[in-house]
């Protein structure tokens, strides 16, 4: 499937995924019981946080924010714009980087590792993504 690019580092990257995955049928069955809210924190030199509510599966929101803690969320994913770049991009997986510590995460970890099917598709649609 074609689709529009969109730049690194910025809301359309999220407002695509949440597009895409609002119209995916595997989306939708892996991610019907996803009610929660991730911020995504990009280090320099995008210095940047991006905040996604799921609700049933369905993205309900997406915006940027202030700063990282502007809005609590129920996950919080954070790393250097490099590694984001690369796990955007298919070239960084996110378990690995998680755990050599290149992306850090808050939030209840079992709920994570219990849904991992579902973030697992957020991250394939977000590799799908023409981002330049």
């Amino acid at each position: 499937m074609e689709t529009d690019s969109v730049e690194f580092g910025t809301v359309a990257v999220y407002q695509a995924m949440a597009d895409r995955l609002n119209e995916d049928p595997e989306w939708l069955e892996v991610g019907r019981n996803i009610t929660y809210s991730m911020s995504y924190v990009y280090g320099p030199p995008v210095d940047k946080t991006f905040f996604v509510r799921f609700e049933s599966g369905k993205v309900t929101d997406v915006r940027e924010l202030p700063s990282p803690d502007a809005e609590a969320a129920d996950f919080v994913i954070s790393g250097p714009a490099d590694v984001w770049r690369g796990v955007v991009r298919g070239e960084v997986n996110p378990t690995t980087a998680m755990a050599k510590g290149q992306l850090k995460v808050e939030g209840k970890m079992t709920t994570l590792l219990r849904h991992m099917n579902a973030f697992s598709r957020i991250i394939n649609v977000l590799k799908e993504l023409n981002i330049k």
